[in-house]
């Protein structure tokens, strides 16, 4: 019985391993390891650097140690051409060849002091992504620029063949170590890429302040704006208080008398245009008349015949009863009908009997005289007008409401300013943006949402 019972109990704790196994199992098939990472841009870097490292330490020793080989290079083949340069040539029997061969030697000097200046190792490397660029620029260089000058390495080497030599090979490993850097910094792309992309970040971050900094002076343009607009709904109130009163309505009866001067005056001016209009075409001819000298006429009527033409009112100022233009009127009958103003016959007959209506026509009664009420009236009207308080608390109220509406303009300037600068500075954040996240998820394997989407 107890045997029984020892092996019961045996193959119960084999059920319950399993059971335990089997629950084990089945929480490992549904635990999933979280593929999303909510951060902001700045934790980026922190992120992902780790897996960058050790490749940036490879990258620094294998720049550091052809930088090394680079210069040592690089000097043997400045000394190398120091030393062709100072070497005479050997002449041959060939005259013409010694020629080419000396201005190939001389142009091959200069062309060669060219190249390993701008290829020269001195200050560079400091930073592996300027590194990069070093070798980068300098194959492009050296590959380029030698095969330019070939014809002259030629000739020059037909008479410093040993030197020569010595220079090419020198060349030739400088850029098969250029190559092989070049090689060796193209297998890592993905490390260059993150160089970018933290400049990117860096951007990014700086980009994000200012446009937080605009979002903050935005709202408080916005509060400048609402009170500046209550400021002025406070002053048309303000004026609007003002309209009414004693005073206010004597202010208006003056102005509406002054109004009605000023009509009054206009309609006096228009009355003489078109009394004048009727005979302009005789004016015109007959000014023609006395400024060819073909029709003499004394200095006042001249003087009087011009202002009549361009400014009648003014001309009555100076002739209040018209009898000096009248005269010249007298002179534009006596040429008309003297054939020295020629007119159609029809014409001649209206133009005539307007002269005639004019000259009996009474200026000063009906013009000068009235004119010179109406203004009298209104130098009078303006007097009381600037006396008037009310008028200048009204003039100093609407200074200060156009001074409220300028301020206002300008702070709505602003507010559109702002929104561009926010607008543009979103748009360039957003492109870096998605290039960081890009190329995070891809070195994470797992999905990036940035805090700074939501800006």
């Amino acid at each position: 019985m107890c045997a029984y019972f020892k092996h019961l109990i045996s193959n119960l704790s084999m059920v319950f391993s399993l059971i335990a196994k089997f629950i084990q199992t089945i929480q490992n098939i549904f635990k999933k390891e979280s593929v999303l990472i909510r951060t902001n841009i700045a934790q980026i870097p922190m992120l992902i650097e780790k897996n960058f490292l050790l490749k940036e330490h490879e990258l620094e020793d294998l720049s550091a140690k052809n930088l090394a080989q680079v210069k040592y290079l690089h000097s043997k083949a400045t000394n190398l051409l120091q030393t062709i340069s100072t070497k005479e040539l050997e002449g041959k029997e060939n005259e013409r060849m010694n020629k080419a061969g000396l201005t190939s030697k001389r142009q091959l000097e200069t062309q060669m002091k060219r190249v390993l200046e701008k290829i020269d190792p001195k200050d560079r490397g400091i930073t592996i992504n300027d590194a990069r660029h070093y070798y980068g620029e300098s194959y492009a260089i050296l590959a380029n620029e030698v095969m330019s000058f070939r014809k002259n390495i030629v000739y020059t080497s037909f008479y410093l063949k040993e030197e020569m030599k010595s220079l090419g090979e020198v060349l030739q490993e400088l850029l098969n170590l250029y190559n092989e850097t070049n090689l060796a910094f193209a297998k890592e792309k993905d490390f260059f890429e993150y160089e970018t992309v933290k400049e990117k970040i860096g951007f990014s971050i700086k980009k994000k302040k200012e446009i937080e900094q605009i979002l903050i002076e935005k709202k408080n343009n916005e509060e400048k704006i609402n009170q500046k607009e209550n400021e002025i709904e406070e002053q048309k109130e303000k004026m609007l208080s003002k309209r009414v009163g004693k005073e206010m309505v004597e202010l208006k009866k003056l102005e509406e008398e002054l109004t009605k001067l000023t009509n009054e005056k206009q309609d006096l001016k228009t009355e003489i245009s078109a009394l004048l209009i009727n005979i302009d075409r005789p004016l015109a001819r007959f000014k023609q008349l006395v400024d060819s000298g073909r029709w003499k006429m004394g200095a006042e009527e001249k003087e009087m015949l011009n202002l009549f033409i361009t400014n009648p009112i003014l001309a009555l100022k100076k002739d209040p009863k018209a009898e000096t233009f009248k005269r010249v009127l007298g002179e534009i009958l006596k040429a008309i009908e003297e054939g020295a103003v020629e007119l159609k016959d029809k014409e001649k007959e209206k133009r005539l009997a307007a002269l005639q209506e004019i000259i009996n026509f009474d200026f000063f009664g009906k013009v000068f005289w009235k004119m010179n009420e109406l203004q009298k009236r209104q130098i009078e009207l303006n007097k009381e007008l600037e006396k008037s308080a009310i008028k200048k608390e009204i003039e100093k109220d609407e200074k200060k409401e156009n001074e409220l509406a300028r301020e206002l303009i300008e702070l709505k300037e602003k507010r559109d300013f702002f929104e561009k600068r926010v607008e543009v500075g979103k748009s360039e954040m957003e492109k870096d943006l998605s290039d960081v996240k890009e190329f995070a998820q891809k070195v994470l394997g797992k999905t990036i949402i940035f805090d700074e989407e939501a800006i």
